[in-house]
């Protein structure tokens, strides 16, 4: 068997063409696609190394790590928060990189609240769920607001109109088991619609589609538990329902105008879950 990740690479080297882009497929994973899953790498049923496939040795190698769900990210600061009370009560923001990247100083502004940024960059809604008791949960705030799925549906390999069924499928399943959890020890829940993407799918590696597809399945959820919905998707999208250049610098991603435009949806999605009696707006 071989003794590491590094050992399955093929190295940059050999390819006679520079690194990809991170946030783009490899190309000798590309080239490596199995025809009957355009989207699938590892495949189901791939070359064995020992005792494991590829796609069996990956995924025990991701459980075998520490912290595979960054709960570190956040320990020392959930600790403090603990012990914080300023007699407002608390919102937690469970995201990813769009909840991550928030800038700190326009979520401050708020007065009748504390909101407590719990986004990582990176995460989709299955790794969100692993952490949602460490870094909601355990925080025992009035309610979380959740954004999660936009990684659920990136295409690393293939196309990412044939991911679409089974991602959202997985995020519906991941968005019930928070919010049950949530609604457990009594914290209010409300759900956020999925930004825009730009049209230039090889960037983004997301369909508009799919995004479309998504975001009515969290309708739906809403819709069904009367959870108030952030519409983030409504106030970022363009005409057309792309993502437009003045709000994002990298198709994916709100720039100071985009997270402009979705703190009204975010404060009054609060409103509406009545956690506050004091004005929320900044």
């Amino acid at each position: 068997m071989v003794g590491s990740y590094r050992d399955f690479r093929v190295s940059d080297a050999q390819t006679d063409r520079p690194p990809p882009h991170p946030d783009r497929p490899h190309p000798e994973i590309l080239s490596a696609q199995t025809a009957g899953h355009p989207s699938l790498w590892p495949p189901r049923v791939s070359p064995h190394f020992g005792d494991y496939s590829i796609r069996d040795l990956a995924a025990k190698f991701l459980i075998q790590l520490d912290d595979f769900a960054e709960i570190e990210r956040y320990r020392q600061a959930n600790a403090s928060e603990t012990s914080r009370d300023d007699g407002r009560p608390t919102v937690v923001l469970m995201g990813d990189s769009i909840t991550d990247f928030w800038p700190q100083e326009a979520l401050s502004r708020s007065r009748g609240v504390r909101l407590i940024n719990r986004g990582v960059a990176g995460q989709n809604s299955s790794v969100m769920l692993l952490r949602f008791q460490a870094d909601v949960i355990e925080l025992a705030p009035s309610a979380v607001v959740i954004l999660a799925g936009s990684n659920d549906l990136r295409a690393y390999v293939g196309d990412p109109d044939a991911i679409t069924v089974g991602a959202v499928e997985r995020l519906a399943r991941n968005l019930s088991a928070m919010a049950d959890m949530a609604a457990g020890r009594g914290i209010s829940i409300a759900l956020a619609t999925l930004p825009p993407v730009s049209g230039d799918l090889v960037s983004v590696a997301r369909s508009p589609a799919a995004i479309r597809t998504a975001n009515a399945r969290i309708t739906r959820i809403a819709v069904d538990r009367g959870y108030p919905l952030v519409d983030y998707h409504a106030a970022l999208a363009g005409p057309d329902g792309l993502m437009p250049v003045d709000r994002s610098d990298d198709g994916i991603h709100p720039n100071a105008c985009g997270y402009a435009r979705m703190t009204p949806a975010l404060f009054d999605a609060i409103e509406a879950l009545a956690v506050s009696t004091q004005d929320l707006s900044p």
